[in-house]
């Protein structure tokens, strides 16, 4: 299978913006500025709108992710971090990726 030269500069670029995440931890807080909700809440969507969206504390050093909602904030505190297999719940947008679990957040930083 042959790609595209443009295809392929979307798919570095892809693997760039990806690489620009870091895992945090599964938390039980969230310091958010804003978020949003999105039937099809993925790691990619997540990150794109708090690289893009508008907040109320600056730019934003975390997102979190808890089911169809992206919050972007500040990181928690490492003392609210709690047992990564509490983030469990699969992203609605890309079951592959975590959305948080029952009353727990995945967090990156950003």
């Amino acid at each position: 299978m042959q790609f595209s030269a443009s295809a392929l500069a979307l798919l570095g670029a892809f693997a760039v913006a990806q690489a620009n995440e870091v895992f945090f931890g599964c938390s039980r807080t969230m310091v958010s500025s804003y978020n949003t909700t999105n039937p099809y809440m993925s790691y990619g969507l997540c990150a794109e709108t708090c690289r893009t969206g508008k907040g109320s504390c600056g730019k934003p050093t975390a997102m979190a992710l808890s089911d169809q909602v992206c919050h972007c904030g500040k990181l928690p505190d490492q003392n609210d971090l709690v047992d990564e297999a509490l983030c469990n719940t699969p992203c609605p947008g890309y079951g592959m990726d975590t959305c948080g679990g029952p009353n727990t957040f995945t967090v990156f930083s950003i």
